[in-house]
């Protein structure tokens, strides 16, 4: 990757030993990490190479207090993102934690998987930030920034990877003026693909595998003299055989087999484009206009559940007289979603005590999930034909509009207060529809609990303000406190409608006090930042299994909460010894949850007092660096170990099904100069084996294993 543009290393090899500066631009506006009075991690492109991280899953996941996968079925389309023990685990509903790129906000979590392309850095805001960000930034932000095309010189790269289970990756990226006059085009495409590390007996392919092509081409210049612009078109195909489940018995033995007769299997798609365009007032401020568009696609086939789970099911209905009865044989799944957005801001940052932000926002989107449920059969029996597949579509429109202004009043040299508000209102209509393709199945009664149709629509006003002080101690010491509110709108449920469905549920809504401080000590070598929350979190919006429908839903868990803190460091030892570490804490309950469902069964349960599902209370991350010179050919070398670690936690609601504390080693050291690198790469060095994910179903508890250790080496050339 490029040199990041804001956390270059730009000081002489006989200055000071200092680490490098860091900009962020979290409150829409460049400043320093260290003036921010926001809980922030931040990682550059360099770290993320230098961490054999790829995909955005493993940089949120090596963050303390953040986490993201596919707990929920072990599969791509779904997601699971928190941040201090705030997340969703939900397919068809909007997000907890906020994620945008290059400005665009993400509208629908299935998409928040995928490689990482040309990124200059990535944000991790913790706590709320619906100020800025909007309706669905309850928990917090992350910001993808990626590198911006240069019109100073022509320059690129073309790396490759080759590890185990056949992973080939290839990236390249091509930057170079257009003309005299200021413009430049960057384009950027990655390809990513293994064949999996999970055998599956049944079919003798192997499972988990990937493949990933991604690219983006954008363009930058002035127009005027004053008016800027910045677009680009981004797109990513993603093909992936997951969701390999295998029993918990067979876990606990140490198999790494699965026995599943038709795999999951599918592809997503996503496209996003933009344009900016940036107005420089002759005062120093800006107007900025930043249109957004995107869409995804998803396309699932097969099950996820081992040969024999649903056995008593099959002799349920074969005792029926329908004889070779497989329930559950295919499981088809098709999302679209598609986004407008438009922002306008007034970013004032001519006055050097008072810099604030104020605009406008619009979007409109639509999304839609089908969910199939595929019996097989023997022919010739009292049921017609061999078949019957069950679906279910929701489609939801929702139309969203907002004003916000945000700002940082210096009151003297040491004192600040900060604050803002967002108003928004929400609109949004739902539509659902249930058939089944067998009439002699349904003439049976054997369809008859399902909802056939219904209509709904809501609508509702949100306000998202904060407020905060900041005292700056020293210049090298501040510390600051803040109260904010998040918002996150409330929805519909899509799969597989009961009578006694909850057809809707209710907005989430969470109010954060927070406490912190930040400081750069020994000459600017060492940065030390910790901060305290607690969350006071109301009508959550919590994934449910029903295992009468055999389908997911959300209920509303009226009172939840969460407390903890992180503490993060950065260190320049010297000119050689680099380190980074963070732990952060998240006790994350539900206070009030009288009517939450077992774990495998239709009962009701009270899960009052239990502990929020997928959330460890202890995350942590140390890496250490070693760079030298090797004395040949200008050769630097570099060393860096990393590991992440994350306690015990539950996968339900019940807390019934735990997975205990586990953590991944990864290291890569090598050689590189101006023009060229050489490097051997290792994740997941001691092999640690867990679970990615588990669920019952209702005859057991299943789960799918993580990543086992794979190691390659790494060759680019700069030109």
């Amino acid at each position: 990757m490029s040199c990041p543009a804001f956390a270059q290393q730009a000081q002489a090899p006989s200055g000071p030993v200092v680490l490098d500066p860091i900009t962020v631009t979290s409150q829409k506006r460049p400043e320093k990490v260290f003036d921010v009075p926001i809980s922030i991690d931040v990682w550059t492109g360099e770290q993320i190479e230098r961490d054999v991280y790829t995909r955005t899953d493993q940089v949120i996941s090596g963050t303390p207090n953040a986490q993201m996968g596919s707990p929920v079925s072990g599969s791509l389309y779904t997601n699971f993102t928190a941040i201090r023990g705030v997340g969703s685990a939900l397919i068809d509903t909007d997000p907890a934690v906020g994620l945008n790129v290059d400005g665009i906000a993400v509208g629908n979590s299935q998409a928040y998987q995928g490689n990482l392309l040309d990124v200059n850095r990535v944000e991790i805001l913790r706590g709320p930030q619906g100020t800025l960000y909007g309706r669905n930034n309850l928990a917090g932000t992350i910001n993808i920034i990626s590198n911006t095309p240069d019109a100073s010189r022509t320059y690129g790269e073309l790396r490759f990877d080759y590890g185990r289970f056949n992973t080939l990756r290839g990236f390249g990226f091509i930057n170079t003026p257009i003309g005299t006059n200021g413009w430049a085009v960057r384009g950027a495409l990655s390809f990513d693909r293994n064949d999996g590390y999970t055998f599956n007996i049944a079919t003798g392919q192997t499972l988990n595998s990937l493949i990933d092509v991604h690219g983006r081409l954008s363009i930058q210049g002035n127009i005027t003299e004053n008016l800027e612009f910045l677009g680009s078109v981004e797109s990513q195909h993603q093909n992936v055989w997951d969701g390999a489940w295998m029993s918990n018995s067979d876990f606990l033995a140490g198999l790494r087999t699965v026995d599943i007769l038709n795999p999951w299997h599918g592809t997503m798609d996503t496209t996003t484009a933009r344009a900016q365009f940036t107005y420089r007032l002759d005062n120093g401020d800006r107007i900025v206009s930043l249109t957004g568009f995107q869409s995804r696609q998803n396309q699932f086939d097969g099950n996820t559940w081992p040969n024999g789970y649903f056995a008593a099911t099959n002799a349920l209905f074969q005792g029926f007289g329908i004889s070779g009865f497989q329930y559950r044989a295919d499981n088809p799944f098709r999302g679209y979603y598609s986004q407008f957005s438009q922002e306008f801001r007034y970013v004032s940052d001519a006055n050097e005590r008072f810099k604030w932000v104020a605009g406008l926002y619009a979007e409109r989107s639509q999304g839609s999930s089908s969910y199939g449920l595929t019996n097989t059969f023997d022919p010739g029996g009292f049921l017609s034909g061999d078949s019957v597949t069950l679906m279910s579509k929701g489609t939801t429109y929702t139309t969203s509009i907002a004003a916000f202004a945000d700002g940082t009043y210096a009151l003297n040299d040491r004192l600040k207060v900060f604050g803002g508000f967002r108003v928004g209102y929400d609109w949004k209509e739902f539509s659902y529809g249930f058939s089944s393709d067998n009439a002699s199945f349904s003439a049976l009664g054997f369809d008859a609990d399902f909802l056939r149709s219904l209509q709904g629509s809501l609508s509702a006003p949100y306000i998202t303000p904060r407020i905060g002080l900041q005292y700056f101690i020293t210049d090298d010491l501040n510390v600051y406190a803040s109260l904010s509110r998040g918002y996150k709108s409330g929805g519909f449920n899509t799969a597989f409608l009961t009578a006694t469905s909850m057809g809707s549920f209710n907005p989430e809504t969470m109010w954060t006090y927070e406490v912190g401080f930040k400081a750069q000590l020994l000459n600017d070598r060492l940065s030390l930042d910790g901060s305290l929350f607690y969350n006071d979190w109301y009508n959550q919006q919590v994934l449910i299994v029903n295992t009468t429908t055999q389908s997911s839903f959300i209920a509303n868990a009226p009172r939840s909460r969460s407390f903890g803190g992180e503490l993060e460091a950065r260190l320049k030892l010297d000119e050689h010894w680099s380190a980074k570490a963070g732990i952060g804490y998240v006790d994350a309950t539900y206070v009030d949850f009288a009517n939450a469902l077992a774990t495998g069964s239709s009962a009701v349960i009270d899960a009052s007092g239990n502990q929020q599902q997928y959330i460890s209370k202890f995350t942590g991350t140390v890496s250490l660096g070693y760079t030298w010179n090797v004395g040949i050919d200008d050769l630097v070398g570099t060393a860096e170990v990393a590991y992440q670690f994350r306690s015990g936690f539950y996968f339900d609601v019940e807390n019934t099904m735990y997975q205990p504390a586990y953590g991944l080693l990864n290291a890569r050291v090598g050689v590189e100069t101006g023009k060229y690198g050489a490097y051997a790469w290792a994740q997941n060095l001691t092999d640690q084996r867990y679970r990615a994910s588990a669920i019952n179903g209702g005859f057991g508890q299943v789960g799918a294993i993580g990543a086992p250790l794979a190691f390659g080496g790494t060759f680019k050339v700069k030109f």
